[in-house]
């Protein structure tokens, strides 16, 4: 078979695979949706509102795509390779002496390209994103209790100071700030609570401060107005600690971990985070690798809605063995790489054994 014969075939294929994986992105996700806004509703209150629900749903569409990609690739493999089976398709180029093989590189090349695209979302719009969608929604559910103790709030450390803060708006300013200072005995020496904090030419300046000092003697109080805060913390150190880990950029991550590993934090969960993010391709092309060899193998002649449950059962397995790791290499203390590699090993060894064996 000439070269442009080949050519036309991967792209038939590339299509025919890559239309099923994004028509599974989009029921999947669409789902997702649905019931990410239906949560939201029974978080309605003070200024957060419906309209306000709707648009924190949105806003979480590229995080939601990130985390599904995986298993729509796996199952998209499935469908897309599944229907030109039960065509005969698949049966036709074997008999042209079309490899197994020369296949499975005509499906992995698209399905690369939207990792490498996949992987742009959660470098660069998933962290953005949802600092806005946090912030926006912090403080519209906190208007008139901004300096209550209602909700998770954010919590971060500088030396000895414990930092807690109550909404975080990505243009600078803190709402319900409280500081908790303790002393090399541990001993709670002082809190600091302002309304209110903004960053303006590299300073930060605090407003409506209530300042008390704790002894062993005696605690005195006092109100002030306004006053500088001498803090490290920029806007864009910030944006690390109003995220969770998982919805971190790879650069963000690996510089954290930098930073919580020289103050003597413990940097695991952000450890196991990094490493998922670095080696979630790698965990794709082992579910795509898998969907390949089970079209050739276990699933060549089921029915496509037989595929399609082997598909969601087979990537499920593949996250909870990954959410399982995880926690074990803290509790067992091996390394948080590990329990990424070790389910990607898995996949790929399966894989790659049952498309020797088609092949």
């Amino acid at each position: 078979m000439n070269m442009l014969a080949m050519s036309r075939l991967d792209n038939y294929v590339a299509r025919n695979v890559v239309m099923a994986t994004l028509v599974v992105v989009v029921v999947i996700v669409g789902l997702d949706a649905i019931f990410t806004l239906v949560d939201e509703l029974d978080q309605l209150k003070n200024g957060y509102q419906f309209l306000d629900a709707l648009q924190f749903m949105a806003l979480r569409l590229p995080r939601r795509i990130y985390e599904y990609m995986p298993m729509a690739c796996l199952i998209g493999c499935l469908a897309g390779l599944g229907g030109m089976a039960a065509s005969s398709e698949l049966t036709v180029m074997r008999a042209a002496g079309i490899s197994v093989g020369r296949i499975a590189v005509a499906v992995i090349k698209p399905m690369m390209l939207l990792m490498v695209v996949n992987m742009a979302i959660a470098e660069f719009a998933v962290p953005t994103l949802e600092r806005v969608a946090q912030s926006q929604k912090a403080v519209a559910q906190g208007k008139g209790d901004l300096l209550s103790n209602k909700g998770k709030g954010f919590w971060h450390r500088e030396g000895d100071t414990f930092m807690r803060f109550t909404a975080i708006e990505p243009n600078g300013v803190l709402h319900g700030i409280t500081l908790f200072r303790f002393d090399d005995n541990a001993n709670l020496t002082s809190i600091r609570s302002a309304e209110q904090a903004i960053y303006d030419n590299g300073d930060w300046q605090m407003q409506s401060v209530i300042d008390m000092e704790i002894s062993d003697q005696k605690t005195s109080q006092q109100a002030i107005a306004s006053m500088p805060w001498d803090t490290e913390l920029t806007p864009q150190s910030l944006s690390v600690v109003m995220i969770e880990p998982r919805d971190m950029s790879i650069s963000n991550l690996y510089g954290y971990t930098q930073y919580l590993e020289k103050q003597g934090l413990n940097a695991d969960n952000y450890l196991l985070s990094f490493w998922r993010k670095v080696t979630q391709p790698l965990g794709t092309l082992a579910l795509v690798v898998l969907g390949i060899s089970f079209i050739f193998g276990p699933l060549r002649s089921v029915t496509p809605g037989y595929r399609i449950f082997s598909g969601i059962l087979v990537g499920l397995i593949y996250k909870y063995a990954e959410d399982l790791l995880a926690p074990a290499s803290i509790v067992f203390g091996f390394e948080p790489v590990w329990a990424s590699v070790i389910p990607i090993g898995g996949c790929m060894l399966v894989g790659l054994l049952l498309l020797r064996k088609a092949g």
